[in-house]
């Protein structure tokens, strides 16, 4: 599939990837609208139930608060009194104090509209506020609640029943003496409901065991509602919820309209439609202009490309747009004149190249000339030392030793040696020096010894010491130094410095002597100067070939006062060769 689609046109390719886009762009939105949805949801949904549950705690604490009136109203020592008397003419004489406390009563709360009192026949003995029928029920061993139907009162009140018992007699025989019932107005129900809606056309609705309603956030309350009640719970157009008095059993049901909590999506939904329209409508601008301003240079540089492999010549691509494709246009133009311009350079490169390879060959055949058998050379040079003992002549079985470890170092295979084998080979030389000079010349060695493990080129040290004897210090009639400084600089470099206090040199001199270090790197040059001496010349090519503009060499030289030849290489170019 993906190498099919490689071959396809890149317009084809672009066009496909945008409608690609497209889909998925739709795809998002429709999943992201439906996620939103069933988020705003829940979340009312979830806000629903707090709120019901507050409404509840509400009038749990009212339904607490008559429960508290009505024990404080029914086991007064007057009503208590008023039960237990038998005498009508008693009773008669007390309902003025009986009146008295149900009015004080009434005063507590707004919504108690009327008492009436029962006795333990179930006759209504007294009664005080708004007339209603009789209860039906002239017995309750519990507080009871009851809806007023709406054929009574059209449902605008409840009554709440309290059973009154003598004080005097035990708990467990419970001597009834009568019943209250508190008859209440759902006003103050209406308005705990109406307070509390979620939106506009949301109800609160609060109903009793029968299903029957007893308030709602509209106030009056109907049969055309109770019929709709029905309907709500069976609508997916509304979220429906419960919940139950656990005092008395009744019901608080909300019932929220989906569509009016989407509205706020609804507008959400058309500005999703009108940005997936502005965001189709650039991707087909986008088309234009990739096609005009991109794919149609691209096809015409393709075009002179091809025609320019066939023909060649002078000839060059017209640019037309100074954009990224002009850029590219010129840069092409560019890189044809420099290949014409690189092909008339070959010829001379090439003849440096070959040059230089003549230069190596030759390198290579004075090597092979000078190359002894090491093997005679050595059994030679210990039969020298072993006559030197033999006649005990110490100084000529050292001065032998030297000898033999210095050339067998010289022409160990590797070109890589670490600084302390080096030092370890100075020190032969500077033991021949010694003894060839009678102590004359002495070679000092100061050495950082952290630095003795770091490789380097081998044959880096003796050379240029040996250039400080023989051009500085053999000439001098006092005694001289050699001073071989080994030290690290701060950008993790190693320097080797090496200074004598013989003669120096004159300044044109050591002008003369730079540059003509600077020209033997020049491929095709040659120099045969033995005031630079075979080792400083070869040393100053071997570290400019091996770590090219990394490595530096200096010299500085006062004439009678002696000269200082640096050498500064990079370290971690020496450990990484080193380990390869």
């Amino acid at each position: 599939m993906l190498r099919s689609f490689r071959k396809v046109s890149l317009m084809k390719q672009i066009l496909y990837l945008i409608v690609l886009m497209l889909i998925i762009l739709l795809i998002s939105f429709m999943v992201s609208n439906l996620i939103a949805r069933n988020i705003i949801e829940k979340k009312v949904a979830d806000s629903s139930k707090k709120i019901m549950l507050q409404i509840e705690e509400t009038m749990v604490s009212f339904f607490s608060d008559m429960d508290g009136i009505s024990y404080s109203l029914l086991y007064s020592p007057t009503i208590q009194s008023y039960l237990s008397s038998t005498n009508v003419l008693s009773r008669i004489l007390m309902d003025k104090e009986i009146v008295s406390e149900f009015s004080s009563t009434l005063s507590l709360k707004k919504n108690m509209k009327g008492i009436q009192l029962y006795d333990s026949e179930g006759t209504m003995i007294t009664s005080i506020g708004r007339a209603v029928e009789p209860s039906t029920k002239k017995r309750v061993s519990s507080i009871e609640y009851t809806v007023l139907h709406p054929n009574q009162l059209n449902a605008t009140y409840y009554t709440i029943a309290v059973p009154v018992y003598n004080l005097q007699n035990n708990y467990v025989l419970r001597d009834y003496r009568g019943m209250c019932v508190f008859i209440m107005d759902v006003a103050n129900l209406n308005s705990i409901l109406s307070k509390s809606k979620i939106s506009n056309h949301s109800e609160l609705l609060l109903v009793d065991q029968n299903n029957n309603i007893i308030a709602g956030t509209d106030g009056a309350i109907n049969t055309e509602e109770m019929d709709k009640l029905k309907k709500w719970s069976e609508d997916p157009r509304y979220i429906v919820q419960n919940i139950t008095l656990s005092y008395n059993g009744w019901k608080i049901i909300s019932v929220i309209p989906k569509k009016e909590l989407l509205q706020d999506l609804d507008i959400i939904e058309r500005l999703n439609v009108a940005t997936y329209l502005i965001i189709f409508s650039i991707f087909c601008l986008f088309l234009l202009i990739f096609y005009s301003r991109i794919l149609k240079p691209v096809k015409a540089l393709l075009d002179f490309i091809k025609s320019y492999a066939k023909s060649g010549g002078p000839r060059r691509f017209n640019v037309v747009y100074y954009n990224e494709i002009g850029v590219l246009a010129n840069n092409l133009n560019q890189m044809l004149d420099n290949i014409d311009q690189l092909s008339r350079n070959v010829q001379i490169v090439q003849k440096q190249m070959y040059e230089t390879e003549i230069i190596k060959k030759q390198m290579e055949i004075s090597a092979y000339r000078n190359q002894i058998n090491p093997h005679f050379l050595y059994n030679t040079l210990e039969s020298i030392r072993a006559i030197a003992l033999y006649h005990k002549v110490g100084e000529i079985a050292d001065i032998t030793a030297s000898l033999s470890n210095m050339f067998r170092y010289s022409v160990k295979g590797t070109h890589l040696v670490t600084i302390r084998d080096e030092i370890i080979h100075l020190k032969e030389y500077a033991k021949i020096i010694e003894f060839r000079f009678g102590g004359k010349i002495q070679i000092v060695i100061q050495t950082d010894e952290s630095l003795l493990a770091v490789q380097t080129l081998k044959m880096l040290l003796q050379p240029i010491v040996e250039n400080a004897v023989f051009h500085g210090l053999e000439k001098k009639i006092d005694p001289g130094t050699v001073l071989v400084r080994i030290e690290s600089t701060t950008v993790k470099k190693c320097k080797i410095t090496i200074q004598d206090d013989g003669c120096g040199m004159e300044e044109q001199q050591l002008r003369n002597l730079s540059k003509s270090l600077q020209q033997f790197m020049t491929p095709g040059n040659t120099v045969n100067d033995e005031k630079l001496g075979i080792g400083l010349s070869n040393i100053y090519r071997r570290i400019k070939l091996f770590y090219e503009d990394e490595a530096k060499l200096t010299i500085d030289s006062i004439l009678n006062k002696g000269t200082t030849v640096s050498i500064t290489f990079p370290i971690y170019r020496q450990t990484e060769e080193g380990g390869s």
